[in-house]
């Protein structure tokens, strides 16, 4: 199947380190049982999943020091294209801990490099010029030195080039600014949106404030994503709620990406927005099956996908 032109841009890229202990401890060694490392950051994982499925995605990051040129051997060694800009200081690395005995999972959120004006000017030109068509999917948070309004730049930008729909997972300001502008879709997380809107929403009023912002211009589409409580796909036409199947959790790395990548990859596939949900309900949840630092893969989700209770919620 015929799939329109992706291109990701992750400015906040990482390693991510994935270990297994025992048991988590204090003042003691811990040995580790099993350690991988994988390319990192939101919208490399996004054109991670896409090479998974068969799309050909361009994925577009900042590569600095030692550590950049292992995120960028670790990008090639998956085979997807990507194009990379130089930064002067090191790339950050993310960590995660799966302790054995009690199944649980620790997350270690390492800061990023400080870019300057030209290293971030240049990721934004660099997107903008390779997003002439299709998708342009902007993911993850933004490193030390870029302003909070970057998004909104690249939102205007492919505005005026009359380029690519640009498909933005962020929060903060990043996200207020972006949505001033004006995306074609947003997906934030449950506690994303409750710190967009002030206060924890119910089910109801997360469904009013995401029509609320399709209706203002701000998005054409809003993906709530409400963790084991399902989530909600909001656009003019029609407002959805879908159910997860059931599973096990091993990890919840990437799974927000997974959901993402699944999203865009059907919709670039001309599916309607009610089976785009469904699979991209479908690649969250394989993503949590996978331990560690994995991500949804083909097989799973076409497991899935049937499972995926979708319904119609009231759009008055």
């Amino acid at each position: 199947m015929k799939t329109e032109n992706i291109v990701t841009l992750t400015m906040n890229p990482a390693i991510d380190l994935g270990v297994s202990v025992k048991q988590m401890m204090t003042e003691h060694k811990m040995r580790c049982l099993k350690t991988r490392r994988d390319p990192g950051g939101g919208g490399i994982n996004v054109a991670r999943v896409l090479k998974r499925f068969g799309a050909e995605p361009l994925a577009i990051f900042p590569m600095g020091g030692p550590s950049g040129l292992m995120l960028e051997r670790l990008v090639a060694a998956e085979e997807v294209r990507h194009q990379s800009f130089m930064i002067a200081r090191d790339c950050r690395a993310n960590f995660t801990a799966n302790e054995l005995s009690t199944g649980q999972q620790f997350r270690f959120v390492l800061p990023g490099p400080t870019l300057g004006e030209e290293e971030w000017t240049a990721g934004l030109g660099l997107t903008t010029a390779a997003s002439s068509s299709g998708f342009s999917v902007a993911s993850g948070s933004l490193p030390r030195g870029v302003p909070h309004d970057f998004y909104a730049r690249l939102a205007r930008n492919l505005r005026v080039s009359g380029g690519a729909r640009l498909v933005l997972d962020t929060s903060g300001p990043p996200l207020k600014h972006a949505l001033d502008v004006g995306c074609y879709l947003v997906k934030p997380s449950l506690s994303e949106f409750t710190e967009f809107l002030g206060e924890e929403p119910s089910l109801e009023d997360s469904h009013a404030a995401a029509k609320q912002l399709v209706v203002n211009g701000k998005a054409e589409i809003v993906a709530l994503t409400m963790g084991p409580d399902g989530a909600l796909l909001v656009s003019r036409d029609i407002s959805i709620y879908a159910k997860p199947p059931p599973v096990t959790v091993r990890g919840t790395v990437g799974a927000g990406d997974s959901f993402v990548a699944m999203l865009i990859l059907s919709l670039a596939q001309r599916k309607s927005l009610t089976e785009a949900f469904r699979f991209a309900i479908a690649g969250g949840c394989a993503a949590l099956l996978s331990p560690g630092t994995g991500l949804a893969s083909p097989d799973v989700v076409e497991q899935l996908a049937p499972q995926v209770e979708i319904k119609s919620l009231a759009t008055a």
